[in-house]
């Protein structure tokens, strides 16, 4: 499950880049730093990020965790799954309904007015801190990882999956800080491409995984080769 998370971070960062891509060059600019203490500074930026996908990975593990005793895990995947697939079909973006969710927007300005507030004092503030706060803005991408975080139904398994969702973002996000330019109107708009076709996939393995919650959770088919099923 956690090449998912990875792989879903890895080409969901490419929506990254154009929504947090302009916030992140926005700290960069105001540690004043450069060359290798550049690198470091991103380093701890995209860091703090993933503490931030972590620390949401807890609360919704918790949540999982519940559906878990409740013997409700598979529902729950399914539906989870069918919502995404509704995305893909009617083209959703996940994104816009957030912003028509007043308590979702609310806390969206709140969260973005306190990262300006600290912005402006920047120089004093750690990077890692103002990182893990960027980890707390909602984001449709993000949710779409903690959909799959849910379904792990375990605490520790939600933690893993956003772990390895903040780690597939690194590369394009540090790419875009260290090139210090951002990300063209033009290509944002071929980015978006990617949003639903994301979206599908994801929804696709929840249903999946669903349906075959028999298997192993992690899918390793070579294992369960060796050691098949015997009938008697």
């Amino acid at each position: 499950m956690y090449w998912i998370a990875f792989t879903l971070g890895f080409f969901g960062s490419l929506h990254c880049i154009g929504m947090c891509g302009p916030l992140a060059l926005a700290v960069h600019a105001s540690k004043k730093v450069s060359g290798f203490n550049a690198f470091i500074s991103s380093i701890q930026y995209n860091i703090g990020r993933t503490i931030g996908y972590i620390s949401l990975g807890v609360l919704f593990g918790l949540l999982g965790s519940a559906v878990s005793l409740s013997g409700m895990q598979r529902v729950v995947s399914i539906v989870l799954g069918v919502i995404m697939v509704l995305f893909f079909i009617f083209s959703i973006n996940p994104d816009q309904l957030i912003s028509k969710l007043p308590s979702l927007n609310q806390f969206y300005t709140s969260i973005s007015q306190k990262l300006f507030a600290l912005l402006r004092k920047s120089e004093k503030v750690p990077t890692l801190y103002l990182g893990t706060i960027n980890g707390f803005l909602p984001c449709g991408l993000v949710y779409i990882a903690i959909a799959g975080a849910i379904s792990l139904s375990n605490i520790w398994g939600s933690m893993g999956f956003m772990l390895f969702f903040g780690l597939g973002t690194f590369p394009a996000m540090i790419g875009v800080t260290l090139s210090h330019q951002a990300v063209s109107q033009k290509l944002r708009v071929s980015l978006k491409k990617l949003y639903p076709i994301i979206t599908l996939i994801m929804g696709a393995y929840l249903i999946y995984r669903g349906l075959m919650s028999k298997l192993p959770l992690e899918l390793d088919f070579f294992e369960a080769l060796k050691n098949p099923v015997m009938c008697h």
